[in-house]
């Protein structure tokens, strides 16, 4: 009576980062398509009981260049060393943490324990059998022995299928977390992939800022020169590269920090550091609050783990009851009384009378353990609430940074580097006016990849059930007690 436990898997639609560069800066990223419509009809109703890999479509793979786009590129690190296949996708990521990450296999584990647990309740006890002499030595005969005896002990009341039924439950509740662990694993591998993919443009940004601080230092010792500058211009641009040296080493250690932090969440925590390829920007509608809250409530595996935990405590409380009904056992044997000379048989019927222990204690606990997954379910859907209420006003904070980063803050950045180049060529304006500007557009996209991995991240916590620590090890759906803790499980 194996129960199908829905799952929703977080999907997300990974396309190629634009290659970017920021020395002639032109019109901003052009959009991408929203999720495709399979993974939207994934991301949008129930699943089945089989974990549902993480659909994203490998993007193609963009050389890394420049481009006029003022944006930094996603893409290859110049000293990241290629893999055999190109850069790496999300897809190839979690490939590789659904067959590494350790915690799948331990809540594989509770699973086949409670299967375990299930068969040994279920199974009647085992007959006795034995030899008995009596009355040895009476008239100097060997007495009366009883040959062959035979005692079974019979389980009454259906106690040994509620048993049974018992642990099939918790065998739910085990598919249940291991279903939750899954969308740990993918949600936390897809949070860190976002990381990383942030970590290599910043890098990429930082080593532009970094070259352009450079020129400024440069163009500052000519003006000086000529005198068109001073000790203090010279003084400052140097500060400011070596700042931006710095920035670029912090960001370096950032990127080899983020790269640790995916390799654990897949599992392989020696994986070669490498380049990987996706997209940052938003690439579909803005989540709706609603439909979100929603979904979270219907399809969340926490709400259906205490929902079926209650059936499990319901079944519980059954078991207990039955148990004052006693087992009735019996026996047989064959034997010879050698006093008398002739064959003996023996029959027996014996049953426990529950005058005193009628088990009323454990039925006591197992209502109040009844009582509790009641309010448990309440409990739960009520954190969730809040826990989502959390999320979601990351993820429409982080995206309004994002849009206003997007369509308001870049475009005017690298029009204004534009019209600074444009008047440099015509004699209008000064170099160091361009470097300026440019500057202000590296600095600008630093600020615009933290918008996006606080936007990402919000975005996997609030697609993915709020489920994203794919590392924190599942819990024993059933913690022993003093009902679970019997050498014969009931």
């Amino acid at each position: 009576m194996r129960r199908r436990v829905r799952a929703i898997v977080f999907g997300a639609s990974v396309s190629a980062a634009a290659a970017a560069g920021c020395q002639t800066p032109d019109p901003q990223p052009r959009q991408q398509p929203p999720y495709p419509a399979a993974i939207s009809r994934v991301a949008s109703s129930p699943a089945t009981a089989t974990a549902l890999p993480l659909v994203i479509p490998a993007a193609a793979v963009v050389p890394a260049g420049e481009s006029a786009s003022g944006v930094v590129s996603a893409a290859v690190l110049p000293s990241a060393a290629p893999t055999r296949g190109g850069p790496l996708t999300i897809t190839d990521l979690e490939q590789l943490a659904l067959a590494n990450n350790p915690t799948l296999v331990q809540a594989t584990t509770f699973i086949d324990a409670a299967h375990g647990k299930a068969l040994q309740a279920g199974l009647p006890y085992n007959p006795t059998a034995g030899i008995l002499g009596e009355n040895i030595g009476a008239d100097r005969t060997a007495g009366e022995w009883t040959w062959f005896s035979l005692q079974q002990q019979v389980v009454t009341g259906g106690k040994l299928r509620l048993s049974r039924m018992k642990y099939e439950q918790e065998a739910e509740l085990a598919e249940i977390q291991a279903q939750a662990q899954r969308l740990k694993v993918v949600n936390g591998l897809t949070a860190a992939y976002f990381d990383v993919l942030a970590a290599q443009r910043t890098v990429e940004n930082d080593r532009r800022l970094s070259e352009n601080a450079e020129e400024a230092v440069k163009t500052t010792e000519q003006m000086l020169n000529v005198g068109q500058a001073n000790q203090q211009d010279l003084l400052q641009a140097q500060v400011e590269a070596s700042q931006a040296r710095v920035a670029v080493r912090t960001a370096e250690a950032r990127l080899r920090q983020d790269w640790v932090h995916l390799a654990t969440l897949v599992g392989v925590p020696d994986l070669p550091q490498q380049p990987l390829t996706g997209q940052l920007e938003p690439d579909g509608p803005a989540l709706n609050r609603d439909e979100a809250l929603a979904r979270l409530l219907q399809d969340s595996p926490e709400v259906a783990f205490a929902v079926t935990k209650v059936r499990q405590d319901q079944t519980q409380l059954q078991r207990e009851r039955r148990e004052p009904i006693p087992n009735v056992t019996v026996r047989g044997g064959v034997g010879y009384n050698y006093e008398t000379r002739n064959p003996t048989a023996q029959v027996g019927l014996s049953l426990p009378l529950p005058l005193f222990d009628r088990n009323q204690g454990t039925v006591r606990q197992a209502a109040a353990d009844l009582t509790r997954s009641h309010a448990e379910v309440t409990r739960v859907q009520l954190d969730l609430q809040r826990r989502f209420a959390d999320a979601f006003t990351r993820y429409q904070t982080s995206r309004d940074e994002v849009e206003n980063f997007r369509d308001q803050v870049l475009p005017k950045a690298r029009k204004a580097v534009e019209l600074y180049e444009e008047q440099l060529k015509a004699r209008r304006a000064a170099f160091p006016q361009v470097l300026v500007a440019r500057r202000t557009v590296y600095q600008l996209n630093d600020e615009y990849s933290k918008s996006l991995v606080q936007f990402r991240r919000a975005e996997v916590e609030v697609r993915g059930l709020l489920l994203v620590d794919g590392l924190t090890a599942p819990s024993n759906p059933t913690p022993p007690g003093h009902i679970g803790a019997t050498p014969r499980p009931r």
